[in-house]
């Protein structure tokens, strides 16, 4: 599938990944796209002609739907919706917050699964492309990322049983990052480490569009990263000892910051 043309929708689009993958596809003759974020200012710095920035808060159903209306009424219809909004917390899980969880909750994992269900419902039988950012912790869970890791399991789970379930109009392809190099792991708390390995946005963009135009399942930006994960099912004691790395960066930070 190529780009030209499409129309096409990414949320988390105001920086990062997002934001990233906006300005590649921005270059894409005849796409018309729009960035959903909390906060805009740096989709509409960026001037394009083709570009519109809407603001949404994608952990509220409501604010989904609305959404959802206001692409369908600006573009007529969607083509390929990356569904890449999402955060962390970075740290021990601390004291019960039935309200921090569901926070988490309902960006990374409620969000992308109830806005597929209302695009089936909005465009029926019309193709779509649905991309969703999991994230390399939805196969490895790290110390310190216990919630944000789960919310990626979650996903993980979802997009591999509702491979078997989906209609044939649908394309679900699923991008697994390691370690960025954005705000993103600041955001997770304050001066939260970078977990090995790591890449830059530009890698992860560059990787996304190439899979999704061959319309692959799997997107995998670090090249040797799929090779790792099973090889470390057949040669666990590299699965401990990465953890075993991971986990003195979390018990230094946590000296750092008690």
């Amino acid at each position: 599938m190529e780009f030209n043309n499409k129309k096409i929708v990414i949320t988390g689009a105001s920086s990062g990944i997002g934001l990233t993958l906006l300005e590649h596809l921005a270059a894409v003759p005849g796409a018309q796209i729009i960035g959903v974020a909390r906060h805009t200012d740096s989709i509409t710095a960026l001037g394009l002609a083709n570009v519109t920035a809407l603001s949404y808060d994608m952990s509220k159903p409501e604010a989904i739907d609305s959404m959802l209306t206001d692409c369908m009424e600006r573009l007529g219809g969607i083509d390929v919706f990356f569904a890449n909004a999402g955060y962390a917390y970075y740290g021990k899980i601390g004291p019960a917050d039935w309200a921090k969880m569901e926070a988490i909750y309902a960006t990374n994992t409620f969000a992308p699964v109830y806005t597929l269900q209302k695009l089936l419902e909005l465009q029926g039988s019309k193709r779509l492309h649905y991309v969703i950012t999991d994230s390399a912790l939805a196969k490895v869970a790290i110390p310190g990322f216990a919630f944000y890791s789960a919310t990626k399991y979650a996903i993980d789970g979802f997009v591999n049983a509702y491979a078997f379930e989906k209609p044939d109009n649908v394309i679900l392809s699923t991008v697994y990052p390691v370690s960025t190099k954005t705000n993103f792991f600041k955001r997770a708390a304050n001066a939260a480490p970078l977990p090995f390995p790591t890449q830059t946005p530009e890698q992860v963009a560059v990787s996304v569009i190439k899979g999704v135009r061959k319309e692959k399942r799997y997107i995998y930006p670090f090249a040797s990263y799929g090779f790792f994960n099973w090889l470390w099912n057949f040669l666990p004691f590299l699965k401990s000892g990465y953890l075993a790395l991971e986990d003195r960066k979390f018990k230094k930070w946590l000296k750092q910051n008690p």
